[in-house]
């Protein structure tokens, strides 16, 4: 079963570019947004189970220089509109 989640980024600001570079490279990372408000980023994941999740995250996410927050939402069901 496919794991989708969207995790909401915090950057220090001279870091925003090189964050989503680093986040183009990383497969499991689908869609990279530049946002307003609280949080800086906003990327969709997509994982085939939990420990996928983990080590996207301990291995790949939690390792990007100039990341200061993050805030992780797992999709419970999604609706495509027609």
């Amino acid at each position: 079963m496919t794991i989708k989640a969207a995790i909401f980024i915090q950057v220090t600001h001279s870091a925003m570019a090189k964050v989503i570079e680093e986040f183009n490279k990383i497969p499991e990372i689908k869609k990279v947004f530049a946002l307003t408000g609280d949080y800086d980023i906003l990327a969709e994941i997509e994982v085939e189970n939990t420990d996928e999740l983990y080590n996207a995250f301990s291995k790949k996410i939690d390792t990007i220089e100039g990341i200061v927050n993050t805030n992780t939402h797992v999709v419970m069901r999604s609706w495509t509109k027609s």
